[in-house]
């Protein structure tokens, strides 16, 4: 069980295509690995993610998200 929860939100952009990891305690189901953005608006900061391990597809926000693993931006 979590003692403490993070409340900060993420302050950069997510874009579609990104992988991110999500932190501890947010989800109803724990995503073990990162998990991938699919829909991605970052002025309402909610963002459709898909897990990779079970492909399940649920939204989140901006206060779930722990960090940016690899970057679409980065890749092209």
């Amino acid at each position: 069980m979590i003692d403490t929860l993070d409340w900060e939100e993420y302050k950069g952009d997510i874009n579609v295509g990104d992988l991110i990891k999500i932190k501890e305690g947010m989800m109803l189901y724990e995503p073990i690995d990162p998990v991938l953005v699919l829909e991605a608006d970052n002025v309402t900061g909610v963002y459709e993610i898909m897990y990779l391990r079970n492909n399940y597809v649920v939204g989140c926000g901006r206060i779930d998200i722990k960090e940016v693993v690899s970057d679409i931006r980065g890749l092209q």
